[in-house]
């Protein structure tokens, strides 16, 4: 740059030397008019020269110039903003991890201060502030809204979104185009006391509903609650058996949310089922009223043999000394084995981006479906359902990660916008089943008047 400068420089010199040389030769000898005419003529020739010759040097100037800012553009720091459904103590290693191997993009982080519903209520109102986060997580409470209006990016074919499990990916597309990358999932299963099974001679829980009725009347015969769950919140029994159900028979609940089919018609049969479990003494009716804290109690004391649980529940138990296992629900007549679960919130990219922010959000996603991005978020405890990484899960539950969440062969009740009398209702309807208050059919028939007035 300083070179080209110094020649523009030099030429320049040479040239008004040049004509003042030829001024003065002109001027000896000649007429004050034919001199005039001389050194117009002489200058004018010269001047154009010197034109041509600044320009020329100007252009590679230019082009220098041009070079630069090419290669500055290359190294150019981009700035990716992400609202992350999670803690900073929790994302920080993950967003580090992703830096260090993306050295020209920073992430700008920020988190929800509380629970889910205030990440749901922070979002949406960045959204409708015409602030969506660069990267951000839809969940079942904003799907919906923002498939339909557009705010997520198209993200099928992208190369990220291989190796997925089907069952997240169909809950965030629509009319056959994929919004949201969801790369984990979380899982409730049977959490079993082997020391009681042991004794009875079983070594692991029946996955049929008749063989596991079988077993419960033997615990019940030696004074031991065969399973229990917590009936504050939805049935943590009763959904799995569902989707084992729905798997089977290739029916789902979004027929119901449709219009095309109701909770009667699809409820009854599966809820007369699962309620042979109340009926033969395996879910007692005094595990009404009682909180999830007084069930693990009473497991770990030895009065439960089986409880509805998950993987937060390891290390305590391991510290009590007590030998467990983790089971899928057994499958309803006509289904299959299924455990409770769902996919995490999954990663979104604002439909808004374009350029080398767009490149940089396609980086970050693909960053967190790869082999190191999933192990750093499993550090944040997420549970990889991606074939790209196989979690590294407590003894106790390999074989239900693999068999069945790593097979997608798990489920939970995903609420359209609207769904939360239902969400609340269902509590209600089966503590009235544990209590024989009420039955099956009446039960999907009051669901279907909680959703006709929603």
């Amino acid at each position: 740059m300083r070179e080209t400068r110094q020649t523009l420089d030099n030429e320049q010199n040479s040239v008004l030397v040049f004509v003042s040389n030829t001024i003065h030769h002109l001027m000896r000898g000649c007429t004050l008019e034919s001199s005039k005419e001389k050194i117009f003529m002489s200058l004018k020739k010269y001047l154009a020269a010197m034109a041509a010759a600044s320009a020329a040097i100007m252009t590679l100037v230019g082009c220098s110039e041009g070079a630069r800012g090419t290669e500055g553009s290359s190294s150019e720091t981009v700035t990716l903003s992400y609202f992350s459904w999670i803690t900073e103590t929790k994302i920080r290693p993950f967003i580090d991890a992703f830096e260090a191997a993306n050295p020209n993009i920073k992430i700008d982080l920020s988190v929800a201060q509380g629970a889910a519903n205030d990440y749901v209520s922070t979002l949406m109102q960045r959204i409708a502030g015409g602030q969506t986060p660069d990267v951000f997580h839809m969940s079942t409470a904003t799907r919906n809204e923002i498939m339909d209006n557009g705010h997520a990016l198209d993200l099928t074919g992208e190369p990220f979104m291989d190796g997925l499990d089907e069952t997240g990916v169909a809950m965030y597309s629509k009319d056959g185009k994929q919004y949201g990358l969801p790369t984990s999932a979380w899982m409730g299963t049977i959490v079993y006391n082997k020391d009681l099974l042991d004794d009875l001679g079983y070594d692991k829980v029946p996955e049929d509903l008749e063989g596991f009725i079988k077993l419960g009347k033997k615990l019940q015969a030696k004074g031991i609650k065969p399973y229990m769950e917590d009936s504050t919140v939805v049935s943590g029994s009763f959904l799995p058996m569902l989707g084992g159900y729905y798997a089977a028979s290739g029916t789902s609940d979004e027929e119901i949310f449709t219009g095309k089919s109701t909770f009667e018609k699809q409820w009854t049969s599966p809820i007369t089922h699962w309620m042979r479990l109340v009926e033969e003494g395996v879910i007692p009716a005094e595990s009404v009223g009682l909180s999830d804290d007084q069930i693990k109690t009473a497991f770990l004391n030895g009065e439960v043999a089986m409880i509805r649980s998950g993987m937060w529940i390891v290390d305590e138990f391991r510290e009590a000394g007590m030998r467990f296992g983790a089971a899928p629900l057994p499958a309803l007549p006509n289904g299959e084995p299924f455990i409770g679960g769902g996919p995490d919130s999954p990663f979104s990219i604002s439909a808004s981006l374009d350029g080398t922010k767009l490149e940089a959000a396609k980086k970050f996603l693909a960053f967190v479906n790869s082999e190191e991005g999933l192990k750093k978020l499993e550090e944040a405890g997420w549970l990889s359902t991606s074939h790209k990484y196989i979690a590294e899960v407590p003894e106790e539950f390999k074989d239900v990660y693999t068999k069945y969440l790593q097979q997608g062969k798990y489920y939970w009740l995903t609420l359209p916008e609207g769904g939360a009398d239902i969400e609340q209702e269902l509590p209600r309807q089966f503590q009235l089943l544990i209590q024989k208050k009420t039955t099956p059919q009446e039960v999907a028939q009051q669901l279907d008047k909680r959703w006709m007035l929603r």
